[in-house]
């Protein structure tokens, strides 16, 4: 397995594991706080013993889920069971958990919707369902200030649309964004299926209105923004021609 981290190739101060998976990256992150450290999203299938070793250098208390999709929250339970570490998740994800199905995808663009159709037709598959789990931190509008709270110099932005509730960090010039956006191909990108594009949308307008110096994706390595604005705008304007 083709394995790319912070260490062999830098960028900027970005703590990231980007491992590849049949030839699919999914790339997790870690934030430092007070009081311990944060994992951002726990990889799939075969990639557990490359991420529990990564982790070792580090002292996770806190494992944030950007949403409940199997490539992001499969490894969850058992880092939690392993690490003693608290799951983070929002509300709206929370039917989703091993249930693929109840958020069914929409193709974000003409070219996905062979794709799309495969996506949803594999979710209903058991292999591609995540063990069930119970979060410990629950997300919702009263308490998205948490992980200030939690001692992280961090804030939570509501990045709906992937799933109705993906959610994204924003922690110094670095916008952690899920599936908001990607570079599952080693290039920008919008993702390719979407819950509800117009959640999504807004959301990629919050992103340009953010403009951070980069993005963290779920999946490829951290972005530039300046790569990643053109690609936004030019995917807005097209759906405001629809």
């Amino acid at each position: 397995m083709k394995i790319i981290t912070n260490s062999s190739f830098p960028i900027g101060n970005i703590n990231y594991i980007c491992m590849y998976v049949g030839g699919s990256p999914v790339t997790c992150y870690v934030l430092h706080g007070k009081n311990g450290d944060m994992l951002i999203d726990t990889g799939f299938y075969l990639t557990y013993p490359h991420l529990r070793k990564w982790l070792d250098s580090f002292n996770i208390r806190h494992i944030f889920l950007t949403h409940a999709h199997v490539d992001h929250d499969f490894n969850a339970a058992r880092l939690r069971e392993e690490l003693g570490a608290e799951i983070i998740l929002s509300r709206h994800d929370l039917p989703l958990i091993g249930h693929y199905d109840r958020q069914p995808v929409r193709a974000t663009r003409c070219k996905y919707e062979l794709r799309n159709i495969q996506q949803n037709v594999c979710g209903k598959m058991k292999i591609f369902s995540t063990r069930p789990y119970r979060p410990d931190i629950v997300i919702s509008t009263e308490n998205r200030n948490i992980l200030r709270i939690l001692g992280y110099n961090a804030d939570i932005v509501p990045l709906y649309g992937h799933t109705l509730g993906s959610l994204g960090i924003l922690s110094e010039d670095v916008l952690y964004c899920g599936d908001a956006f990607t570079a599952i191909w080693g290039k920008p990108e919008v993702t390719p299926h979407a819950t509800s594009l117009r959640m999504m949308e807004r959301s990629l307008e919050r992103i340009l209105k953010i403009s951070p110096k980069r993005l963290a994706t779920g999946h490829g390595l951290p972005l530039d923004m300046r790569a990643a604005r053109p690609i936004i705008t030019e995917y807005l304007t097209e759906r405001k021609k629809i």
